[in-house]
């Protein structure tokens, strides 16, 4: 076991290092590129941010064919990610918005499908008490080599004017190579489906498991009032109506927000180990309350700065949270399965919240916007405590 705990974890670390570079990519760095390269419009922007969401909508079905090809779920997740980077070494070679957002929407979707996978992975190669520890160290290395690309790609668009096409090369060499990763690291089989030739899979749960249906219930609000800021933060930093500051400093500004989720990971991953799950989840949402207000009231570098410092740091521990929560309540044998109706109602929140965030953000403005953000974060954290005393969430 302990072999098999070495190799997994060191074939993953080289994975998710190059993941770094990919999720800043598609975060970052298309959005801006998209907004001052190719003048999108709002539609084109709101697809190119709920690209992943629309993979995440296949999660359930990914994990439920991975059961009836009978391979190893890491070979599957490999050919997977040779079409994340097939498609993105194609998105280099295209100057207009069309393909540009097929391409990308296309590497999102297969990038997507890892979590769902992984999770099997993690809940069969590594010990219960041990998880979000391991799991801290990928996304440390993920945020280290993510500080680094943003701030040496941002000096680059900024003194390279329209050379964007070597953003996508990066990435689809980060993903090829991810994909080889894959295809070394150990793995089993996803064994036949409990639900049975049940069209919906795994999403039966959602139903059946009402302490599910509920958790789920308030990760979608909360997902909601998050994820609808993600691309407006980059609006108000770059876009009209916004601050207008330079692309370095927007990659300063990534950077410290990677920073601080580096220098916090690992507490945040004993903490997940060894606490009740409520209690930490409610954590994470005071966090993020505070920074989504702090980023969107300030007026100038700052003030973006300390509201993206208090996102890093709960994106420490949320990560870990997003990642792993299911094996705190899902039957043995069963992870996958609910990791997939978790990833799909994260695809439900994350097709829903560009639009809804740039639809408010035309009523309200970023203010009203970011106090209809908070108060679903706060509801949703009175959910959360609705099931505080649960056993099955205690540590």
């Amino acid at each position: 076991m302990k072999d098999l705990t070495q190799r997994t974890l060191r074939l993953d670390l080289f994975r998710c290092s190059l993941n770094g570079i990919l999720e800043v990519g598609f975060n970052v760095f298309v959005i801006l590129v998209a907004i001052r390269f190719l003048d999108a419009s709002q539609g084109y922007k709101s697809v190119l941010a709920a690209g992943s969401a629309f993979g995440f909508f296949l999660m359930p079905w990914t994990v439920r064919a991975c059961s009836i090809f009978n391979k190893p779920v890491t070979h599957i997740a490999g050919i997977i990610m040779a079409i994340c980077s097939l498609a993105l070494l194609s998105c280099s070679q295209v100057k207009s918005i069309v393909p540009y957002t097929v391409f990308l929407v296309i590497a999102q979707i297969s990038l997507s499908q890892m979590p769902g996978l992984m999770i099997h992975v993690y809940s069969s190669n590594y010990k219960s008490n041990k998880r979000g520890q391991n799991i801290s160290w990928n996304f440390i290395f993920a945020s280290v080599v993510g500080m680094v690309f943003t701030y040496y790609f941002g000096l680059f668009l900024d003194s390279n004017g329209g050379q964007y096409h070597y953003l996508f090369w990066g990435m689809g060499l980060a993903a090829f190579f991810a994909s080889v990763a894959l295809f070394l690291m150990p793995s089993s089989e996803v064994k036949p489906s409990r639900s049975g030739s049940n069209l919906f899979g795994g999403l039966t749960f959602i139903w059946k498991d009402r302490l599910f249906g509920r958790m789920l219930f308030g990760w979608m609000l909360m997902g909601l009032g998050v994820i609808m800021t993600i691309p407006l933060r980059i609006e108000y930093m770059v876009g009209n109506g916004g601050i207008g500051i330079s692309n370095r400093e927007v990659a300063i500004i990534v950077v410290v927000y990677s920073f601080a989720g580096v220098l916090t990971s690992r507490a945040w991953g004993k903490l997940f180990d060894r606490v009740s799950f409520v209690p930490y989840r409610i954590s994470l949402n005071i966090f993020l309350f505070s920074s989504v207000l702090i980023f969107f009231l300030s007026t100038n570098f700052w003030g973006l700065l300390i509201g993206s410092t208090l996102a890093g740091v709960a994106n420490g521990g949320a990560s870990i949270a997003w990642s792993l929560w299911v094996t705190k309540l899902a039957p043995s044998g069963l992870e996958a399965e609910y990791m997939g109706a978790h990833v799909f109602m994260t695809g439900v929140r994350g097709a829903c919240a560009p639009f809804v965030g740039y639809s408010i953000l035309g009523i309200l403005g970023f203010e009203g916007m970011a106090y209809f953000s908070c108060s679903l974060i706060f509801v949703s954290g009175l959910i959360f405590l609705t099931v505080v005393k649960s056993p099955r969430l205690m540590a």
